[in-house]
């Protein structure tokens, strides 16, 4: 487990990151372990496939095929976890320049905020990539293919297209507690401060970004069996994927 906290005159920016031994399982989840033993699980990940029809020879993704799994010849695979924000310390400064009716200075600060979160959760990433867990550590890269992500891995955050569903932070929170460094997550599943990055870290050479799609009844009822959750409120946290009308 890493941790990194960036002092500034107005705002803190903090980190935490951490590598757990994983391998999916199930076909859709990830099982993470305490160890290399593989013995004792500390969280399963829960996650969806894509249901749309595609051309032959396309699969239909899912997060968990990027990582090995637990019959696999060689299952020693690993998965990360990260949480970032850059907005701790700045409410002070933009109520005060709300106060003194500065409109543009207290949107710039937060836009600041938002910038800083995103480059803190690049350059984290980039140090997984070759410092910390180091499956890509002769990597040097010009500016221009670090924009364009032409590296290996992915960083995939819960509540975006590939994996929809905001109640998987819930499982990152219990796994790297970043409310110990100020980065809170609300009932509703949203970060504050809102200038907060989390997600998982992907390093097979074959993991790419996708889009979910829209998916059926009956992925949500596997889904909320496996979560354990009812299919109405499956149905609440996946609405703007259902290819059914609720």
């Amino acid at each position: 487990m890493v941790r990194q906290v960036i002092d500034h005159q107005w705002l803190t920016a903090r980190a935490v990151i951490g590598i757990f031994p994983a391998n999916s399982f199930q076909d859709d989840d990830i099982q993470l372990y305490k160890d290399d033993s593989r013995t004792e699980i500390l969280t399963t990940l829960h996650h969806l496939r894509q249901q749309n029809q595609k051309a032959p020879g396309q699969p239909n993704l899912c997060l968990s095929d990027f990582v090995a799994p637990v019959n696999a010849s060689h299952p020693s695979d690993y998965i990360g976890a990260f949480a970032v924000t850059a907005g701790i310390g700045i409410e002070a400064h933009v109520k005060r320049f709300e106060a003194a009716h500065d409109d543009y200075s207290a949107i710039m600060l937060k836009a600041l905020a938002d910038r800083l979160a995103e480059a803190l959760a690049e350059r984290m990433h980039e140090r997984i990539r070759t410092e910390f867990w180091g499956y890509a550590a002769g990597e040097s890269l010009p500016v221009e293919q670090l924009v364009a992500e032409n590296y290996r891995g992915i960083r995939p955050a819960p509540g975006y297209p590939a994996c929809p569903d905001h109640t998987e932070k819930r499982a990152l929170w219990d796994l790297l507690r970043p409310g110990s460094l100020g980065i809170q997550l609300t009932e509703s599943c949203a970060m504050y401060p809102a200038a907060s990055v989390s997600g998982w870290y992907f390093s097979h050479p074959d993991a790419k970004y996708f889009g979910l799609g829209q998916i059926g009844k009956d992925q949500v009822e596997d889904y909320a069996r496996r979560k354990n959750m009812s299919i109405a409120g499956v149905e609440r946290w996946l609405a703007p994927v259902l290819n059914y009308d609720v």
